[in-house]
């Protein structure tokens, strides 16, 4: 699943800096080990920065391993199912890349009504033990593709509608109820638009 996400220019968007400060975000990209603009469960009316990669207690390092997690192991791979239904969080980007082997291809996948995507994924603070600072860290569900997606890869993000974020964030559903809302909204397939991304666009 994706790797690489353009952010976008979010002029509607105030990010909240650690220090309480706001600033809008420019038009750039994200990769894995990027800060991300994210809201949580935790502060749901705040637009923060996140590290895209989830990072445990076990991690003595940061690394960019846990970028993604599946929907089919959210409640049982100890990793996921301590935060889900704990810990929900949703990524805003503008679109993003994805990269086919087989076709020797880069895809970019947008919607179609030029709207940014909302991408449920869960969230954590990881103490690093070498510095003592406290670093926010998040990663997005991966759900399988629709019939746009199929032709490209086997996986997508779990893409939320706008109207669906709150209920996502909620903080009474337990982590089964949250699970089953992703598999019962799934992305039309229709409102997404796949085009071949060529270096330097």
């Amino acid at each position: 699943m994706c790797g690489h996400v353009e952010i976008g220019e979010q002029k509607d968007m105030k990010i909240v800096k650690r220090d309480g400060s706001v600033y809008t975000s420019k038009n750039t990209s994200g990769n894995p080990g990027s800060m991300l603009p994210v809201v949580t469960d935790a502060l749901p009316d705040k637009v923060q920065l996140f590290r895209w990669g989830l990072l445990t207690l076990d991690d003595d390092r940061i690394h960019s391993k846990r970028k993604h997690a599946r929907i089919e192991s959210l409640t049982f791979v100890a990793d996921w199912k301590e935060l889900v239904g704990r810990k929900h969080c949703v990524a805003r980007v503008q679109s993003y890349f994805e990269y086919n082997a087989a076709q020797n291809i880069t895809y970019r996948v947008e919607r179609t009504d030029g709207k940014p995507f909302y991408i449920a994924g869960l969230w954590d603070i990881w103490f690093d033990i070498r510095t003592g600072l406290l670093l926010p860290n998040f990663l997005m569900i991966t759900v399988p593709p629709n019939t746009a997606i199929e032709a490209i890869h086997d996986r997508m993000p779990a893409i939320l509608e706008r109207e669906n974020i709150r209920h996502w964030l909620h903080a009474h559903l337990s982590g089964p109820e949250r699970v089953s809302f992703l598999k019962k909204h799934p992305c039309p397939p229709e409102n997404l638009k796949i085009s071949v991304h060529r270096q330097g666009q």
